[in-house]
């Protein structure tokens, strides 16, 4: 049975095989990652992955020899049995009557037989829920390209986390440059107090003045950098660090983007970056472009624009005319004929290419429409609940007025409206359309007073909850403690890649954003939660073409798998055979080998998590990480994240991803053994 690979040419497997003992990893130049972690596109398939290593096949091997029982070859009734009871797969098509080694490897291969994780299909996805029934793939502060404080502000930004599956994006909008000349007028004396900010423009005054108190405390962030991330004398490399960090903000006006940002300031429209921090800004009408050009490459499920408003009126009045301009025919501006906001949110299937506005509702009161206040860079305000939290406008009280939305603005938040949270019996909390925007911190903190009433209140409406204020490196918190609490969009910061966003695959890898709730969590309370007793055991045979971590050498690599289990936190301190972590993660790894063709020996190592209480498979993650044992220091070198309920028993090949997200060569043959009852 031929593939076709990249080049046009044509082999089989067992010659790919074949060949596999006289190829190095350097070789392998004909694979091609095809996706970036994220939740997209599935990862791979076997057509990139060309052949198999010798460890690996020999493994293989041990498996035929034991199924064909001394006979010379494997026979249909016996191969038949194996798929049905150990890799609980199906091969319809088995017409011959014996099979040697490489027809067994290649009528499995070409199966899908090895894959670990089941393959979404997106004709079967279920699109008939309302879609406060399903879990959104969800980015905050999208527009930064790194940390939080003095990064750059990309379009491209946007463009990646829509191609990797994300679904929810976040925009900060502040105002532009007045659209009155800057022309000193015949007459008028020079100004000689002018500076140069970091967008190249003088943009208006209230930016002017916001950039200039923002150099004045230089000196202050300087210091507050070093006490947020332990810089001090006494550790070098971390003062290091912390030069190269004051650099980076020094020269921030440095930025690819200038020019573009400039020229959005000149124009007089909106501009988007972080307020009152030192990241460039990009300007609004190009955030937009860029959202339309990849919005709906990789899928036709809605997206979500979580729109954080800084602008005065008139800005926000252009806004609205940029967004229907650049989205025109995939922008929701009206409620649906047979959809009205006040008795029902929309199903999935009836937003298929459309784009929904996530915004505060204009004020009852229509008599003060003063735009006073509103500023490019707004100092950060404090929550009670989250103190110095960046999330949504709405969460943000101020002893400085509130910029006020206005009406046209206000209109685009159909059915996806944003609400101050003041409580769960408030008569905001039952409006079908509304979303509540929480911090972590008081997130956690209500699920300790009022659990009951807000996992009830996340069954039939959304939640949204962002990081913490203190996150400055764009770190993330771990999405699956506020999906089991029923939080749909839990944005993370793409721009780090970390153990939020290796949950974040596996909750969505090739979901394309959208996954269902699983039973107990959505609007039908005759549905209970369906908990089971978990048994896991894991056997870790061989590894191939293991990235390797940044410098570090072939020979030097000494790699071990490190095996984590994400499940509902228990009230045991330990079980039997796995040492309980952090809301109820369990830990396992192997010994360390040697070289990025690590063998774990005949018999493999066992990885066993037993009877485990209380688990939800669908919000549960195994999460597999290699990393290299050289002089303890545990560098990460690749990972693997994969939902419960996606994860096939038997004997699989795990594709691994590096230390940037993107797809590799490198994988794990292991066993996989699961019980659930």
């Amino acid at each position: 049975m031929p593939i076709l690979t990249p080049s046009g040419k044509q082999f089989s497997l067992h010659k790919l095989m074949a060949m596999s003992t006289m190829l190095s990893p350097s070789h392998n130049a004909h694979f091609k990652p095809l996706v970036q972690a994220g939740g997209g596109e599935v990862a791979e398939s076997p057509q990139h992955q060309l052949y198999l290593s010798h460890d690996t096949q020999e493994h293989l091997r041990r498996v035929y020899d034991g199924l064909r029982d001394g006979e010379e070859y494997l026979s249909r009734v016996r191969f038949d049995a194996w798929l049905t009871a150990v890799q609980n797969h199906s091969i319809p098509d088995l017409d011959k009557d014996e099979y040697k080694f490489e027809q067994f490897l290649e009528a499995v291969y070409y199966s899908w037989g090895f894959e670990v994780t089941k393959p979404p299909k997106r004709d079967e996805k279920d699109t008939t829920k309302p879609i406060s029934n399903y879990y959104i793939s969800s980015s905050h502060n999208t527009y930064l390209m790194g940390n939080q404080l003095s990064s750059k502000s990309s379009t491209e930004a946007y463009k990646n986390v829509l191609i990797r599956g994300c679904r929810c994006i976040e925009i900060d909008v502040h105002n532009g440059e007045p659209l009155e000349s800057k022309t000193p007028e015949i007459g008028s004396p020079p100004k000689n107090d002018h500076k140069r900010h970091i967008s190249g423009s003088t943009l208006s005054s209230k930016a002017a003045h916001a950039l200039e108190r923002a150099e004045e405390k230089y000196d202050s962030t300087k210091q507050k950098i070093k006490e947020k991330t332990g810089l001090g004398k006494e550790n070098p490399a971390a003062e290091e660090r912390g030069r190269a960090l004051t650099t980076d903000l020094l020269t921030a006006e440095q930025s690819e983007e200038r020019s573009a940002s400039v020229r959005s300031a000149r124009s007089g429209e909106p501009l988007v970056l972080h307020g009152w921090t030192l990241t460039a800004p990009v300007g609004f009408r190009a955030v937009c472009k860029s959202i339309r050009e990849t919005a709906f490459l990789t899928s036709n499920l809605p997206i979500i624009i979580s729109l954080e408003v800084h602008a005065d009126r008139d800005q926000q009045e252009l806004m609205v005319s940029i967004m229907k301009e650049e989205w025109a025919g995939l922008l929701v501006e009206e409620p649906h004929e047979t959809c009205n906001p006040v008795d029902r949110v929309p199903r999935l299937e009836e937003l298929l290419n459309k784009i929904l506005i996530k915004v505060k509702r204009a004020a009852a009161s229509k008599q003060d429409t003063s735009s006073s206040g509103a500023t490019l860079s707004p100092m950060p305000t404090r929550n009670a609940g989250d103190s110095g939290q960046s999330g949504s406008e709405d969460e943000k009280s101020s002893t400085k007025k509130k910029v006020k939305i206005c009406e046209a603005l206000s209109d685009l938040g159909i059915y996806t409206h944003s609400e101050h949270f003041s409580s769960f019996e408030a008569k905001s909390a039952t409006s079908p359309s509304h979303i509540y925007s929480i911090g972590e911190k008081q997130i956690l903190e209500l699920h300790e007073t009022k659990n009951t009433e807000m996992f009830g209140h996340n069954r039939d409406y959304f939640m949204r909850a962002y990081p913490a204020g203190f996150r400055i490196d764009s770190s993330n918190l771990d999405p699956s403690v506020f999906w089991r609490k029923g939080v749909q969009m839990v944005a993370l910061n793409w721009q780090k890649l970390d153990e939020g966003m290796m949950l974040n695959e596996g909750m969505f890898a090739g979901e394309h954003g959208w996954v269902l709730k699983p039973p107990g969590y959505r609007s039908d309370p005759s549905e209970p939660i369906q908990f089971k007793t978990l048994d896991l055991k894991i056997t870790v045979y061989a590894g191939q073409h293991i990235p390797l971590p940044p410098e570090q050498s072939s020979s030097g690599f000494h790699p071990y798998v490190k095996c984590e289990l994400h499940v509902e936190k228990q009230d045991e301190d330990a079980i039997e055979g796995g040492s309980r972590a952090k809301e109820g993660e369990y830990k396992q790894r192997t010994p360390y080998m040697k070289g990025d063709h690590p063998d774990f020996g005949h018999e493999g190592i066992v990885l066993s998590f037993p009877a485990i209480p209380k688990v939800v498979e669908q919000l549960s993650f195994v999460r597999f990480k290699v990393a290299d044992a050289k002089y303890g220091k545990d560098d990460l070198a690749a990972w693997a994240c994969i939902r419960l309920d996606r994860i096939q028993q038997g004997y699989r090949f795990i594709h691994l991803f590096d230390t940037k997200g993107q797809a590799t060569a490198g994988m794990l043959m292991v066993k996989i053994e699961k019980e659930l009852k």
